[in-house]
């Protein structure tokens, strides 16, 4: 079951919508629209869309570097790690002795 995020959406003379999903087949994707003057300029038609794919073999890959992106060189990357979590609702055990 494919799961979904809207990840920007922007309603303008341009309007541009871009989301972030999980296929079927577990691959990562994000993709855009962009509708309106912008398009039209550059393309010379009004929608323009475009995606960016990323096999599954490659998802826990991107997980770390995102990761290292937002927690790296935190001494706080446990604990801001698991409140992201839970204020998200996704379950994780914490540990420690």
């Amino acid at each position: 079951m494919a799961r979904r995020i809207k990840l920007y959406e922007s309603e303008g003379k341009t309007s541009i919508y871009i989301d972030a999903e999980i296929r079927g087949n577990g691959d990562l994707q994000l993709s855009g629209q962009d509708l309106g003057e912008g398009p039209s300029e550059f393309f010379g038609d009004s929608d323009y869309e475009y995606w960016l794919t990323v096999s599954k073999e490659y998802k826990d890959d991107v997980l770390l570097l995102l990761i290292e992106k937002l927690y790296g060189e935190s001494s706080t990357a446990v604990s801001r790690f698991r409140g992201l979590l839970e204020s998200k609702g996704i379950p994780c055990e914490f540990h420690s002795h």
